[in-house]
């Protein structure tokens, strides 16, 4: 690519069109600007030089298709020009769309005990010209969902050049001021700071907090265990059976923006609109059916402990012990003792000595120093103290313990 359309390149990106081509040949560039998709012009430009491991000995040149307008590609997406270099897409999606094997009225559920019906709940999701992060990544195309009157209405932002990012960002900060409780997947990690950095590069000022959950970490604990990742595309496989059919992946957002950026060509950045559709609606589903997931983890194959965790951090402990004991026969030790504990909490001894009993047989130490204190202090049973604090490591505090425990034996034996 010649110097010419190099600048050309740039003024689209900044949001300004080219000036009108004069007599300038591009005939030296090996490929025409604007041809087609920007990673087959780097390997029909790596072709040509004769590099090794593109696929081809030899690529034809892409056909040069239209280049989109801004105008053209709102009308294209259904949505309108907000301002100069922002489209805003807003709609209200049917309950009846079919989302995996949901229809689209489940996001009407409850999701306790992520949140109450009360809230005003947000779903929301970014596309952005990085996965890294960093001062250069620009979130290009904002989603956000909210359930109004029981229906879930979807508004959409994107940037068609840089100079849009203020734009786009005012829309989006005002849409968020009427969300009480906000819902994403990963969005604490990489979508909410993307977007506080780029309010700050841009001077706006920070939106107030609110209240957040990012779904990624109840999913790592309730199947991070049997899974092979915790990817919303795994995700909607095995929660929502959903298998999305010619999905772009995200991994490729970043270049089908540089390429309408570049070109004007919109194919590629079309699929990404639903892509981020995708994922939002996913979202929506996501609370009710992971809060079915909490009520019954073994029918969904998920961890015991990991619900109990998840739903002492939501709900308290007593919650969480109500889950322990319906998955007791499941639990690993460490969630026996755990269960244990928390009926020791409720002085519920009776429940929990037995847990302790068939630890202390595999000789599990958090068993055995839990039954030699309960028969001590609880029994006044010096004899059967003794014996399990005989099993313990002879730490400081266990060989203080052992002599108390022998003077009082050698006392009743007098």
């Amino acid at each position: 690519m010649g110097l010419h359309d190099r600048l050309n390149t740039l003024r689209r990106q900044a949001g300004s069109e080219p000036p009108a081509p004069g007599r300038a040949s591009t005939e030296s560039s090996p490929i025409a600007p604007g041809s087609g998709n920007v990673l087959d012009e780097i390997r029909a430009r790596l072709d040509r030089m004769g590099v090794a491991g593109t696929g081809r000995t030899r690529a034809k040149t892409p056909s040069r298709r239209k280049a989109v307008s801004p105008e053209a590609l709102a009308n294209r997406l259904g949505g309108e020009r907000l301002a100069e270099h922002v489209i805003e897409i807003d709609r209200v999606i049917p309950d009846d769309h079919a989302h995996g094997r949901y229809a689209l009225s489940m996001a009407r559920a409850s999701a306790s005990p992520f949140w109450s019906p009360a809230p005003r709940v947000g779903f929301i999701d970014t596309e952005t010209t990085g996965l890294a992060g960093g001062a250069g990544t620009v979130a290009f195309l904002v989603g956000l969902a909210t359930l109004e009157g029981g229906r879930v209405r979807l508004r959409q932002w994107l940037m068609t050049a840089f100079a849009g990012e203020g734009a786009l960002l005012a829309a989006v900060d005002a849409a968020l001021d009427e969300c009480d409780h906000l819902v994403s997947y990963n969005g604490k990690t990489f979508d909410l700071p993307l977007l506080r950095d780029r309010r700050r590069m841009q001077r706006r000022p920070d939106v107030p907090e609110t209240a957040h959950t990012d779904f990624l970490h109840p999913v790592r604990s309730l199947f991070g265990h049997a899974w092979p990742d915790c990817r919303l595309r795994t995700v909607e496989e095995r929660l929502l059976a959903l298998d999305r059919q010619d999905d772009l992946p995200g991994s490729e957002a970043p270049w089908a923006w540089k390429a309408y950026l570049a070109s004007g060509r919109s194919d590629e950045l079309e699929r990404v609109i639903q892509h981020n559709t995708d994922d939002i609606l996913s979202l929506t589903l996501l609370g009710p059916v992971l809060a079915r997931v909490l009520e019954d983890p073994l029918s969904h194959k998920g961890s015991i402990e990991g619900a109990a965790r998840l739903v002492e951090r939501l709900d308290g402990k007593d919650a969480a012990r109500r889950i322990l004991e319906v998955g007791e026969e499941s639990l690993s030790p460490r969630g026996k003792l755990w269960l244990a504990r928390e009926w020791r909490r409720t002085q519920r001894f009776d429940r929990a000595v037995p847990i302790w009993e068939a630890l202390a047989e595999e000789g599990h130490q958090e068993a055995l120093e839990a039954l030699a204190k309960y028969h001590e202090h609880q029994r006044g049973d010096w004899d059967r103290a003794l014996h399990y604090a005989e099993q313990l490591p002879r730490a400081p505090e266990a060989q203080v313990r052992l002599k108390r425990l022998r003077e009082r034996v050698r006392a009743d034996n007098r």
